[in-house]
């Protein structure tokens, strides 16, 4: 474990996971995390050019290394339990991408539950989708993924996409990814001390804001372990071995590859959930990310 990775632990147990509790209301929650971004996120590289731009309608921030060769693009979905986050919440990982592997990165804007639950946050990311697929300079491989309910929003972009036979992305990456909304995962009893950032109570919050109440989970969230996955681009997996979702991208690695798939399951010993946002401060976050290319670079 890097010095980095201890202290960063120890800031996120001791500062950041007392204060995000489902105790606190979501407005509480959404400044909460407007303080540390302004506190502790560091400005982005000045090599990088970040801009906004619409694709059908959604606006989605764009990052690209200003002088360098792009090597492909990035349709990145940020977390935030449905409920928080936004493009520039996450320039953690998406401005290091960027930065050390070229890729220009389109983060999608789009609306947050519970003003705008299911499907608003679908529809934006198919639209905002088809409209950057419209775009006939794109640097190819392309790749779709996101970070906790952000992985689960882009895989069922990515199931929704292969179901009505439109573009599929190259590759699928999945960051400590929230799959199963039903929560039943063992990892979630057995990790929830370990973890030094999640409580179960933000994703139960977060997860009743998405679903309107009129819906039950079993009719249209259907955990991916027990659906077809087939006819899938390359799927990477990346999960830390003490966060408590960590089942469930084992579970979804797990399924792929009985169904045939090519998926490769990361699991890194002791780091946060989602510990490539700190990648600008933390070795393992900057390591990380290299495998992620690498992957991509091996795949597509």
């Amino acid at each position: 474990m890097s010095v980095q990775n201890f202290l960063l632990k120890k800031f996120l147990r001791e500062s950041y996971k007392p204060k995000f509790s489902a105790e606190l209301s979501l407005e509480e929650s959404r400044n909460e995390l407007n303080t540390i971004l302004n506190d502790y996120m560091p400005e982005p590289c000045h090599s990088l050019h970040i801009r906004s731009e619409d694709f059908a309608g959604i606006n989605c921030e764009l990052i690209s290394h200003k002088d360098r060769e792009l090597k492909g693009t990035f349709f990145y979905v940020h977390g935030g339990g449905f409920s928080m986050g936004s493009p520039e919440s996450h320039r953690g990982v998406t401005c290091e991408i960027a930065k050390e592997q070229l890729y220009q990165l389109i983060i999608p804007a789009y609306r947050l539950a519970p003003e705008h639950p299911y499907p608003a946050a679908d529809e934006d990311l198919m639209q905002a989708w088809l409209g950057v697929m419209n775009d006939d300079n794109l640097t190819k491989p392309i790749i779709l993924g996101g970070d906790q309910s952000g992985a689960f929003l882009a895989f069922q972009l990515l199931l929704e996409l292969r179901d009505n036979k439109l573009p599929m992305p190259d590759a699928f990456v999945g960051l400590s990814g929230l799959f199963d909304l039903n929560l039943t995962a063992e990892s979630l009893e057995l990790n929830k001390d370990s973890d030094c950032v999640n409580q179960i109570g933000l994703f139960e919050r977060g997860i009743n804001d998405y679903v309107p109440e009129h819906m039950h989970l079993s009719d249209h969230f259907q955990a991916p372990f027990s659906t077809s996955l087939k006819g899938l681009p390359p799927v990477l997996l990346q999960a830390s071995d003490s966060e408590i979702l960590l089942d469930d991208s084992k579970r979804l690695a797990n399924a792929i590859e009985e169904q045939g798939g090519h998926v490769r399951l990361e699991l890194w010993e002791d780091v946060p959930s989602c510990w490539h946002i700190a990648a600008i401060g933390l070795p393992e976050g900057r390591a990380a990310i290299k495998k992620l290319a690498a992957f991509v670079k091996e795949s597509c």
